[in-house]
C-alpha cells in the first residue's frame, strides 16, 4: 500500500464566504465556501466550524466579582443559547482554482443549536473555518480494488475521496452508500439506482468521477433494500474471485462501522474506518474523543488514542473496540 502522508501540520483559522447553499434532502444541506487559500488536505480529514457570529470587542461584557460572593448574572446575560465550541465536519469536497482560491464543501444536518445556525446561512454569509485536522485515508497502489462505504452522515468524506482517487488514476473503485430512506440520502442522483444492487454510475460525484455506486435504503424506498452491509455482500457476489485484495474504506455511524468491520474481516478484506467521536477542540487538547488502540508494547496490549489527531481514520485492526471476540 502506498501510504498517503498526512497533509502536514499546517492548519489555519480563516474566514470563508458562503458561495452556494443547497438543501440536498430532507435533513441535509450542502454548504460551499470560498477562501483565498487553504493548507493541503486529504480525504478523511475534517474541519472545525465556528457555528455562530464571531464576537467583536464591543460584545465583551465585564462583570464585577465581589469579595464576599460570586458575580451576579442577569437573565439577559445567559438567556441566549450559543454554541461556544466549534463543530467538526468532514470535508465533503475541496478544489483549488487557477487563481489560488480554495473551495471547501461540508454537508450539514440540523440536529442542535450549532447545526441549526449553519442551516440558516445564505450565500454571501461568512463562516470561520479551522483545519485541516486529523489523519485521512491512505491511498493504496493502483492495482487494488477499492470499495468506499458510507452511511448517513458518513457519506461526505467519501465524496471527496472519489474526486481524489479519480484524479490519481484509480479506476477499480465502487461506492456503497446507504440511508434510512430516499428523502435522507445526501447525494445527487443522475439516474435511479438499481433495486437489485447492481453497481451503476447513478450518483453525481465530485470531479466528474464516473464510479459505479450501489445505493441501499433501510425501508426499500430507493435502491437495494437493506443496509450497506447488504450492498457489500451483493458487490462481493457480483465480483467473485476478482474481489480478492480489496481495500474497504468506510465512514458512518458506530453500529454500521462495527458491522462493516466484522464483514470485511470475514471476507479477508483490508479495511480503514473513519470513526465518529465527539470532538471538543479537534487538536488533541480536550481528550473528549478517546478510542482504544492496539499497542503490543503496552502492558495492557492497548493504549488510549485520540480520534481527532491519531485519526479519525484508522486501520480496522488497530482499534480494539472493532475487533472480533477471538482477537479481543
Amino acid at each position: 500500500m502506498q501510504a498517503t502522508p498526512n497533509a502536514g501540520t499546517a492548519q489555519c483559522a480563516r474566514g470563508a464566504r458562503v458561495v452556494r447553499r443547497e438543501a440536498i434532502c430532507r435533513e441535509h444541506v450542502w454548504i460551499e465556501c470560498a477562501l483565498p487559500e487553504f493548507p493541503p488536505s486529504v480525504p478523511g480529514q475534517f474541519l472545525q466550524l465556528l457555528c455562530r457570529e464571531e464576537d467583536s470587542a464591543g460584545q465583551e461584557c465585564e462583570q464585577e466579582w465581589l469579595a464576599d460572593g460570586f458575580p451576579s448574572l442577569h437573565n439577559a446575560d445567559v438567556s441566549e443559547v450559543r454554541p461556544y465550541l466549534r463543530r467538526p465536519f468532514s470535508i465533503a469536497d475541496r478544489w483549488d482554482t487557477a487563481a489560488g482560491a480554495t473551495h471547501l464543501v461540508i454537508i450539514s444536518r440540523a440536529i442542535g443549536v450549532g447545526t441549526r445556525w449553519l442551516d440558516r446561512l445564505a450565500e454571501g454569509d461568512e463562516l470561520n473555518i479551522t483545519g485541516p485536522l486529523g489523519r485521512g485515508f491512505r491511498i493504496p497502489a493502483l492495482d487494488v480494488p477499492l470499495l468506499l462505504i458510507g452511511g448517513g452522515v458518513g457519506i461526505p468524506p467519501l465524496l471527496y475521496f472519489a474526486r481524489q482517487l479519480w484524479a490519481a488514476g484509480h479506476r477499480d473503485v465502487t461506492l456503497v452508500l446507504g440511508a434510512l430512506a430516499r428523502d435522507l440520502l445526501a447525494v445527487h442522483l443522475v439516474t435511479p439506482p438499481a433495486e437489485d444492487g447492481t453497481p451503476t454510475p447513478c450518483v453525481m460525484l465530485p470531479g466528474a468521477a464516473p464510479y459505479d455506486t450501489i445505493i441501499t435504503s433501510d425501508d426499500g424506498s430507493i435502491g437495494l433494500q437493506g443496509r450497506v452491509t447488504t450492498g457489500l455482500a451483493r458487490w462481493h457476489d457480483l465480483r467473485g474471485a476478482t474481489a480478492s485484495g480489496t481495500l474497504v474504506c468506510a465512514c458512518g455511524p458506530e453500529g454500521m462501522l462495527h458491522a462493516v468491520a466484522k464483514q470485511t474481516r470475514a471476507l479477508g478484506f483490508a479495511c480503514q474506518l473513519c470513526i465518529e467521536r465527539p470532538m471538543g477542540c479537534g487538536v488533541g487538547t480536550c481528550l473528549s474523543c478517546v478510542v482504544r488502540r492496539r499497542d503490543e508494547h503496552h502492558p495492557a496490549g492497548w493504549r488510549w488514542a485520540l480520534a481527532c489527531s491519531d485519526g479519525p481514520v484508522f486501520e480496522r485492526d488497530e482499534l480494539l473496540d472493532y475487533a472480533d471476540a477471538e482477537r479481543a
